[in-house]
């Protein structure tokens, strides 16, 4: 801030001052301590930034073991003289922050587990709380309303979120003025889109690149060269190959397959580039792939996907029409049955440019309203979209057959490899090497052998069988993973040695 540099650790916010020039901090002061701390070693400072009118925004970690913090989980406001704090949200269980440096808007990405049933991104305002409950508090007695997200993220996309960056005074081509969207595992950035046409404003996140050796945890724009540098290091489970690193992520000029807008509405969906798009890929219904389902907010860690009638699994949407508009840079996806009160929709496309060069990607976003599709107003011919639903299949359609190639991809897809390594040492969950046909001592005192059954139980639902040492909790697969995907992770573990 101005010139100064500042930290934030377990202690509170320090001044770092180089007082003889020499390149190295020689003097620490203590700048403020004007918020609740603990000592509790997992008790992470994790996010502090910068707001327009020279305040610090900071995110506390949320968990509370074994010391109670009256901060805990909270996302605070610090003056800009350091004598005062303000609870701008509290009930997180692990939140990283954003600050718009323009307008000063603050958003929060916070961690799935306990109480958090997927990834959620939020805006924080109005003091608001956000649903985490320490092991101390009553079992699932929530003490206020608990606000939603800009939309949810599932975990096979994004199991831990980190911070989130705007790249403002950025020199990005069409990502100027964009917020970005930091993954820790997998490592990735997401561009976040926001959608601004109703009172309550949601958000699509969309992927930007996966190209990461490490685990990014916070970036930052360069304002000598207006690109986006990316830093970060493990810090707890994470399937990363390096330990740390730093990265920027340049403009080249390209022309840029990343939707401009992707609206929801009540007859389907809104897509619009910035580019032309090849007629025959955008006109053809079977580039694109809709699902939606639920998730449910519980004390167990996670979430397993629920269809809308309850059971596990994802409903699929099959897509009914399709429009190009006048300048072939938008399409509109008719979809029969779209409503709000779904908490999660993918939609996935394959598509070229007008010079043939193809891409794809999926976006994730929460309908909690729906637009009315206007074709004259949004840039296409006057039309009525058709929703008549196309004929199903008379079968599913076939499921690729279970491979060990698949499941070690899976591994590494879905976080499997964050907490399981195959070298034999253990991290957060015992490691799968020599695990399939071992015998297993559970917290019951019972010996149970690790077959295909108990491997099944394992990745459908963790906690029916828990072996001692290994207590950090694991969420479900269950309606995550089809069978052939778990059927694909069990020969993978099986077949190391």
């Amino acid at each position: 801030r101005d010139g100064e540099l500042f930290v934030f650790d377990r202690n509170g916010i320090w001044r770092l001052r180089d007082t003889n020039a020499d390149g190295e901090a020689d003097v620490h002061e203590l700048f403020t301590n004007a918020f609740g701390q603990t000592m509790a070693l997992n008790e992470y400072s994790n996010t502090m930034k910068l707001a327009p009118d020279g305040s610090f925004v900071i995110a506390k970690k949320g968990l509370q073991n074994p010391t109670l913090g009256q901060m805990n989980g909270t996302v605070l406001r610090v003056s800009p003289d350091g004598r005062s704090s303000t609870l701008l949200g509290w009930g997180f269980r692990q939140p990283f922050l954003g600050v718009d440096p323009r307008t000063g808007l603050i958003t929060a990405s916070d961690q799935e587990g306990n109480y958090v049933p997927a990834t959620p991104l939020y805006v924080v305002r109005g003091t608001t709380y956000h649903g985490f409950l320490g092991p101390q508090a009553p079992k699932e007695e929530y003490p206020a309303p608990i606000d939603d997200p800009l939309t949810w993220i599932p975990r096979t996309v994004s199991a831990s979120g980190a911070s989130q960056v705007w790249l403002r005074d950025a020199r990005m081509g069409p990502l100027n003025d964009a917020l970005i969207y930091v993954s820790y595992n997998r490592p990735e950035l997401f561009v976040v889109r926001l959608i601004e046409r109703h009172a309550r404003p949601s958000a699509v996140v969309v992927s930007l690149t996966r190209q990461f050796d490490f685990s990014p945890l916070s970036a930052a724009v360069n304002p000598v060269d207006g690109q986006l540098y990316v830093a970060g290091f493990k810090i707890y489970g994470s399937g990363a190959k390096r330990v740390s690193g730093l990265a920027r992520v340049r403009y080249t000029g390209r022309p840029s397959g990343l939707p401009r807008e992707i609206v929801p509405a009540t007859e389907g969906v809104l897509l619009r580039f910035d580019v032309e798009l090849a007629p025959e890929k955008a006109l053809d219904l079977a580039n694109y792939a809709v699902e939606r389902w639920n998730y449910r907010r519980t004390a167990a860690y996670g979430s397993p996907h629920y269809k809308l009638d309850g059971t596990k699994g994802q409903d699929r949407l099959e897509p009914a029409s399709i429009y190009l508009s006048r300048d072939r840079r938008a399409v509109f996806l008719g979809l029969p049955a779209m409503r709000t009160g779904v908490m999660q929709m993918q939609l996935a496309w394959k598509l070229s440019l007008r010079d043939g060069t193809a891409f794809e990607n999926l976006a994730h976003f929460t309908p909690f309203a729906l637009a009315k599709f206007d074709p004259v107003a949004e840039g296409f011919e006057p039309l009525t979209v058709d929703l008549t639903p196309r004929r199903q299949p008379a079968t599913a359609p076939a499921r690729l057959p279970p491979t060990r190639q698949e499941g070690e991809r899976l591994a590494l897809a879905v976080g499997c490899a964050a907490c399981h390594t195959i070298t034999g040492a253990a991290q957060l969950g015992p490691s799968w090497l020599g695990l399939f046909g071992s015998k297993r001592t559970l917290a019951n005192g019972t010996t149970v052998v690790a077959d295909e059954a108990y491997l099944r139980e394992s990745i459908t639902e963790p906690a029916a069988k828990v072996v001692p040492g290994f207590e950090a909790p694991m969420p479900s697969y269950g309606g995550i993973l089809d069978e052939s995907q778990v059927e694909s992770l069990m020969l993978y573990i099986k077949g190391l040695p």
